[in-house]
């Protein structure tokens, strides 16, 4: 296989060719086949293995999250789209969404009356017509 690897990911170059290399290593994902298997199976394309086939480190993919956050998004849906299409063990599925692709619920901010203010409830109808 020939792989190409890809130094400084941040670079105007490395950006530009980041997307032909994701299809070049989804391609080579579903072509490969376990050596030791009888029937090929083609294997999960995932950030990390993107990530070893340019010869990069997943942090150093993720820096394009301040300097090309549409391309990182764009590579992450690609996986998703991969991963979702592989059909994986639950497990797996939510594990790796949750981790990789960063699904994990967002924490909400406990509401006060002073985050958000006061609040004031009008009843249009007064069914016990006592002006409460």
């Amino acid at each position: 296989m020939n792989r190409k690897k890809i130094k400084g990911t941040t670079s105007k170059a490395a950006k530009q060719r980041l997307p032909h290399l994701l299809e070049q290593y989804i391609q080579s994902c579903q072509s490969e086949s376990g050596a030791t298997l009888k029937k090929p199976q083609p294997r999960l394309a995932n950030l990390a293995g993107f990530c070893r086939f340019l010869g990069c480190s997943v942090s150093e993919l993720e820096k394009l999250k301040d300097t090309a956050p549409l391309l990182l998004e764009r590579i992450q849906n690609s996986l998703e789209d991969e991963l979702l299409n592989f059909s994986p063990s639950p497990t797996l599925l939510n594990s790796y969404l949750k981790k990789r692709l960063h699904y994990e619920e967002e924490k909400e901010e406990p509401v006060t009356s002073t985050s958000c203010g006061e609040m004031r409830l009008i009843f249009e109808h007064d069914i016990e017509e006592d002006g409460a």
